[in-house]
This record gives C-alpha cells, sequence and structure tokens, in this order.
C-alpha cells in the first residue's frame, strides 16, 4: 500500500495528465501492484514459461500500470480520494498486460481438463491401495507418463485455471467503467458475503493441514514470508526449479482438497 496521503498528487495529476513529474510519482507509489501480480503470475506458470517470462512479466506490468494512470478517471463518488478505485482499475489493466504477454504460450488445450480428472482419479485409486497420499512418482507412474511430464500437466491445469478467471474479469466489461460499479463498501459489508468469506478461508486453512511439509514450507514461504523462489530454493537446499514444482503440487492439491470440503460439506483426510 502507498505511504501517506496521495490526494494532493492526485489532484495535481487528474488536473493536467501531462504532468509527469506526478505521473512517475504516482507510478512509483503504485508499482507494488506490479510486484503483487508478477508474483501471482509466475507462482503459476509452467517451468518452460517461467524461464521464458521471468523477466518479461515486470515490464508488462510497468505499461499496464503507465496505461492505467493515462486513462484513469474516478468515478464521481470517489474523486476526492481516487486510491481505492485505482488499485482496481490498475490491477485491471496491469493484469490484462500480462495476460497478453502470455498469449504466445498455449495454455488452452483442450485436455488438459480431463488430465485434471485422470490425475484426481489416478491419486484416488493409488490412495485407495495404498492406505497413504501417493507420490508424484507413483502417480506418473499409474498415468504412464514421466514425472516431468506429470508437474507439466499440473503447472499448466493451474494457469488455466488462473487465466479463465481472469477471461471472465475481462469479459464483465471492466473497460467500459463497471469495475467501480462491483468495488466493495468496506462500511457495508454484506452479512452474507462475509460468512462466505469465512468459511472459504476455513476450507484452505483445513485443507492445508493434510498437504505435505514440503508443499506447507514453500507456501507458507511464498506467500506469508513473500520470498521468492529462488530464495526459497537456497533454505530449502534444492532448485529454484523444484521450488516451482512443489509449489504448482501444492496448488493443484490445494483445490482438490478444497473442492471435496464443498462437494461433501464435511472434512476429508488425505
Amino acid at each position: 500500500m502507498p505511504d501517506g496521503n496521495l490526494n494532493p498528487l492526485w489532484a495535481r495529476f487528474l488536473k493536467k495528465k501531462k504532468d509527469l513529474v506526478a505521473r512517475e510519482s504516482l507510478a512509483k507509489a503504485y508499482f507494488f501492484l506490479v510486484e503483487a501480480e508478477t508474483r501471482r503470475l509466475l507462482a503459476r506458470l509452467p517451468l518452460r514459461a517461467y524461464w521464458e517470462k521471468k523477466d518479461d512479466l515486470g515490464s508488462a506490468g510497468v505499461i499496464g500500470l503507465l496505461q492505467a494512470l493515462d486513462h484513469f478517471t474516478p468515478p464521481g463518488n470517489k474523486t476526492n480520494d481516487p486510491g481505492r478505485a485505482f488499485e482496481a482499475y490498475a490491477r485491471y489493466r496491469i493484469r490484462g498486460q500480462m495476460v497478453d504477454e502470455l498469449r504466445s504460450l498455449d495454455f488452452a488445450r483442450r485436455n488438459l481438463r480431463k488430465q485434471a480428472r485422470s490425475i484426481q482419479e489416478a491419486e484416488r485409486k493409488l490412495e485407495v491401495r495404498l492406505g497413504r497420499s501417493p507420490r508424484e512418482e507413483e502417480t506418473a507412474k499409474a498415468l504412464g507418463i514421466s514425472l516431468d511430464e506429470l508437474y507439466n500437466w499440473i503447472a499448466e491445469i493451474n494457469m488455466l485455471n488462473l487465466l479463465s478467471l481472469d477471461a471472465e474479469i475481462g469479459e464483465a466489461g471492466v473497460e467500459g467503467g463497471s469495475w467501480a460499479d462491483v468495488l466493495a463498501d468496506s462500511k457495508a459489508e454484506n452479512p452474507l458475503d462475509k460468512v462466505e468469506k469465512q468459511e472459504k478461508i476455513e476450507q484452505v486453512a483445513e485443507a492445508l493441514k493434510d498437504l505435505g511439509d514440503s508443499e506447507q514450507k514453500v507456501l507458507h514461504l511464498y506467500y506469508v514470508e513473500t520470498l521468492t523462489f529462488k530464495e526459497i530454493g537456497k533454505i530449502l537446499k534444492v532448485s529454484e526449479s523444484r521450488v516451482c514444482q512443489i509449489h504448482h503440487m501444492a496448488v493443484f492439491r490445494l483445490q482438490e482438497l478444497v473442492d471435496v470440503r464443498r462437494k461433501h460439506g464435511r472434512v476429508y483426510g488425505r
């Protein structure tokens, strides 16, 4: 979050958008949005794309941030305090620019959903037979693929889920202005939304307990301690690529566990 009151700077910039000094100052203040979205996308990229796009995503995000500044007009009820509305709009523009950067990579193969079901079915059968959660190499063997191919499947499935969500956001017409209409009012939180949010938090918290130690540790270091995959690798004494693989497996299994809890309405251990 930006430090200090940026309203005077916003007033100066919105009055005259050719004020490059004000534009640069606001860009620096909101650069944290670029960093956040970069981390969000990098965490989901398959290894090939991770190394290929690692540096490009940040650059694309900066372009998106500058475009957001140039095109932003605060909603009528937020002209005196445009910062919060800008953050929502900027995230949309930043993410959109980054997704454009990723369009050259094929995450939309039609068989990805089928592959996800195949992995889940193989894991369920192995769990019944072994009496424990299967190791990744056991799942790969049951599917008749290499371990590296399993990691690629899971990474691409995770990325497809993320890009599908972004596509839904884009189709909502945010560019046309509806992004401001759906901003939550912090002073009037919907009680039902609050309950649903708490339920989701509890579902994820319970599911986390069923992940392996290394998966839990990677998720904690990445999302709580905000370390990079490279920094986590040094702590765990594994390569950056291996941390990326562990993260992909953790996200896939976490989603699977949460889906089971939501479907059955009770806790299932692995």
